[in-house]
């Protein structure tokens, strides 16, 4: 698995394509006229741009001519690399983006802030959720639970009963199987990664049929200001 965190906020146009925005599609120069302010637009463009940009430089292909098509679902395949699974999240200004041959694939990320921990909507989501969480288990159940669905294509509503999250007492969080989508194992991991955005910290949750969790790849390339968070099997991270 190939996984990137893109900051779209130091992502130039020029970093990304010649022809900005006309390496957009009709349909997302639509979308992005429809955002209020002028940065979600540009933030919403470069992250279209730049995953056809990541993409096509793994598959030796040119950026302009990838297609990405949506299933009624709204989860987004390659019909010309059938092979190659995807999954992208944005939050706010940070994209997420990861790529396998190894079957379906899930990501989420979302910026950690205090004030969007909310367990009473993740319990709303996720009735399995015990009453005795911890606030610090929201941020990976909630992108261990977005991400899982994102691999089914199943969605929040449809595809989080299918969904198993097991919450030690230590705060931490495992995903131990995903009901109804093929005998393989499903694994998931959370990691915590440095940001530049007004929160510190962004958690990433990635979910697939691969043991191991991607080396997450920062782009544009950045100067570590403090170390990462090391991935562990099932969902808990551990601070290095």
């Amino acid at each position: 698995m190939d996984a990137w965190l893109v900051d779209l906020d130091r992502t130039a146009p020029t970093d990304i394509t010649a022809n900005y925005p006309e390496g957009l599609t009709e349909d997302e120069l639509r979308r992005g006229a429809e955002f209020v302010h002028a940065r979600a637009a540009h933030r919403f463009f470069r992250a279209r741009l730049a995953v056809r940009r990541l993409l096509a430089d793994r598959l030796g292909t040119d950026p302009h001519g990838l297609r990405i098509h949506y299933d009624p679902a709204g989860k987004p395949h390659l019909p010309d690399h059938p092979g190659t699974h995807i999954s992208w999240s944005r939050s706010d200004g940070l994209l997420l983006l990861g790529a396998t041959e190894s079957g379906p694939i899930g990501v989420d990320v979302e910026l950690v802030r205090p004030e969007t921990t909310n367990l009473d909507v993740l319990a709303f989501v996720y009735p399995a959720m015990p009453r005795t969480a911890s606030p610090e288990t929201f941020f990976h159940a909630w992108t261990l639970l977005e991400a899982a669905v994102k691999a089914t294509g199943r969605g929040l509503t449809e595809g989080a009963g299918d969904v198993g999250l097991t919450f030690p007492a230590d705060g931490s969080v495992f995903l131990h199987g995903i009901d109804g989508h093929g005998p393989d194992p499903w694994y998931g991991h959370t990691r915590l990664e440095p940001t530049r955005q007004d929160a510190p910290w962004a958690m990433t949750a990635f979910v697939s049929h691969e043991l191991r969790p991607p080396a997450l790849i920062p782009w544009p390339p950045r100067t570590a200001r403090a170390r990462p968070a090391r991935a562990r099997p099932g969902g808990l991270a551990a601070v290095a």
